[in-house]
């Protein structure tokens, strides 16, 4: 829930959680990620499921090996330095169990000093290093969030010190004082308390999603939703032209390994279907998942397809012969014609957002797609919960197009959003330096849409913004992302100044957001300033679809209304110059509502 400006200006691309992801490991293993995935294997072939749940720090000691250990302890955080070294590391005082490898038989020793911010306390360890490598351990196996950091001194404090050759790579060189920040993925999060010997120091960040690059103690989770042999989790997605195509995507066990869709126009007296196309299958793997840890995932994308048009189409594989229940999709309009989309804000994977939706779906089934402001999950790299997202959605995504956009808890705590790209097809049409799919654009009859990405650098995306804005010719223009530039206590200053002044300058006419679980929505505002009408600005709209709360929020220069209510969707109905928005609550009363015409 916290601005990651900084952690947009350095990511940790190399980067990601050793149980996710299927390596080749040798039979000498020489990094973390690879002696983990080992240590997990081994685990799966000799520990039942009781006793991977009861994993504690002194019965992992036990079950590695001496390599094991060798690597865990040295082979984590590493750099070279040109001068001996004091390596000062502050450890969070709550963390029970400290890193096996931070103790006196290492050469650490612990000093009385200490270090604070605004929420954690720190205690500090020491040790010399001579010219060369510094090698530091994992921070331990409990996957305690507020990861250890370091600062570094010469020990002869003549010297000129210089550090290089980090891994992971692109580390961040600050400066020990107050106000420093020691988290990427919570840069507000600065010092307040830093002892004397400390200050001036080379300080070296982190991201607390690092803590999970080891994490056995209550790591082993359960899908409340395996796959099976037959089809499930159908899902609509585009990625190319929503007029003449339409992109399909499902999941199947590893027993299941052809994918097949079968489609007709849905008005044809023939029930039939008329056309297939054929996909391959790609592996999915969550290695920390003691059941269905692995699965087979489909893309199709249908193309040549009629504008304006429904079909009627299942997925399955006809070597097995088993098929999903028939389901449709309806392609876009190429003309100016009406339409309608709804919006909502978190929604964390609940099952009673599932609910909503469907009410949502029943309500307004001329509803063309969805589009979801970011945080569909709780913990993005945890298919346990995507389980849960598309299990609760299923009756709606398999017959309406969702079109997200990444929240922080979607891309997770700086480990990367691999799993959500490897579960949604979207437009490949992002900026250059941004990754495929992260940031794109689509156009929906008269309207132009840009899905944003505040886990990426902010400045990165400008010069794709305006191009997009600059370049259509649509009559209405939209935006979604996660963080509201508009809010209360904390300011995305960074999003205003950099995208909202291109909002001003190509008039956008609404930006939609989540993240801060209430609703609010501003009055017309450019140059950061309430006007006088929505032709003259854009309106900022943040809205949540779980439970809401802060019903007391104080009244700013910008607010139209606010509240803290939850489990709320929007519907934005266009018809040519025409646009009405409205707010529902879960049992349908309208909290907010207004027109534009143009």
């Amino acid at each position: 829930m916290k601005n990651l400006s900084r952690f947009n200006k350095l990511r940790y691309p190399a980067l990601a959680m050793f149980f996710l992801i299927a390596v080749s490991c040798s039979n000498k293993p020489v990094t973390v990620k690879q002696t983990m995935d080992n240590i997990v294997t081994r685990l799966h072939q000799s520990l039942d499921e009781v006793a991977l749940s009861q994993l504690n720090d002194q019965a992992i000691m036990k079950l590695i090996t001496a390599e094991d250990r060798a690597i865990l302890a040295t082979k984590y955080w590493t750099f070279d330095v040109n001068v001996p070294v004091i390596v000062s590391i502050m450890r969070h005082t709550d963390q029970k169990i400290p890193p096996f490898w931070l103790n006196s038989q290492a050469g650490f020793a612990k000093t009385d000093m200490s270090v604070e911010n605004e929420e954690y306390r720190y205690e500090v360890w020491q040790k010399r290093f001579g010219a060369g490598r510094v090698e530091l351990g994992i921070n331990g196996f409990d996957k305690h969030r507020p990861h250890y950091f370091v600062c570094v001194a010469p020990e002869n404090p003549g010297d000129r010190l210089e550090l290089s050759n980090f891994y992971p790579a692109n580390q961040f060189i600050g400066t020990m004082e107050i106000g420093a920040f020691t988290y990427h993925d919570w840069d507000e999060l600065v010092l307040l308390k830093i002892p004397p010997a400390l200050k001036g120091q080379k300080l070296l960040t982190t991201i607390r999603g690092r803590a999970r690059e080891a994490h056995l103690i209550n790591a082993f989770r359960k899908t409340p939703f395996p796959s099976s042999a037959a089809p499930d989790q159908v899902m609509l997605t585009w990625s190319e032209n929503p007029a003449t195509t339409q992109t399909i995507q499902w999941r199947t066990t590893t027993e299941t390994n052809d994918g097949v869709v079968r489609f007709r126009e849905k008005s044809s007296n023939s029930k039939a279907h008329d056309y297939e196309v054929k996909t391959q299958c790609h592996v999915l793997e969550d290695r920390l998942l003691q059941n269905d840890c692995t699965i087979h995932r489909y893309t199709a994308v249908l193309r040549d397809l009629k504008p304006a048009t429904a079909y009627a189409y299942t997925v399955g594989s006809p070597e097995k012969n088993l098929w999903s229940e028939e389901a449709e999709f309806i392609t876009a309009p190429d003309s100016t014609a009406p339409f309608s989309f709804v919006y909502l804000g978190d929604t964390h994977c609940s099952p009673r957002w599932g609910k909503l939706i469907d009410v949502a779906f029943e309500r307004h089934p001329q509803t063309a797609f969805y589009t979801i402001a970011g945080d569909l999950v709780g913990t993005g790299l945890y298919r346990d919960e995507w389980d849960r997202f598309f299990t609760y959605s299923a009756n709606v995504i398999q017959n309406r197009s969702v079109m997200p956009t990444l929240g922080n808890h979607d891309d997770q705590d700086g480990l990367g959003a691999w799993m959500y790209f490897d579960l949604f097809a979207l437009p490949e049409n992002a900026p250059p330096e941004v990754e495929p799919e992260r940031v794109y654009s689509f156009e929906y009859a008269n309207a132009l849409f840009l899905i944003l990405d505040v886990t990426s650098p902010i400045q990165k995306q400008v010069p794709w913004i305006e191009q997009q804005l600059s370049t259509t010719q649509a009559t209405w223009k939209f935006a979604v992302f996660h963080f509201p530039p508009y809010m209360y206590r904390y300011e995305y200053r960074d999003i205003r100044q950099s995208w909202g002044t291109l909002f001003d300058r190509y008039h956008l006419d609404i930006a939609m957001s989540g993240h801060v679980h209430y609703y609010a929505r501003s009055k017309p505002m450019a140059d950061e300033k309430p006007v006088a009408s929505p032709a003259e600005g854009t309106i900022y709209i943040t809205s949540v679809s779980i439970p809401g709360g802060r019903e007391n929020l104080p009244d700013e220069e910008f607010t139209e209304i606010h509240f803290g209510g939850g489990w709320l969707y929007q519907t934005i109905d266009i018809d040519h110059n025409r646009l009405t928005y409205r707010c529902y609550s879960f049992d349908g009363d309208i909290r907010d509502e207004f027109t534009i015409v143009k």
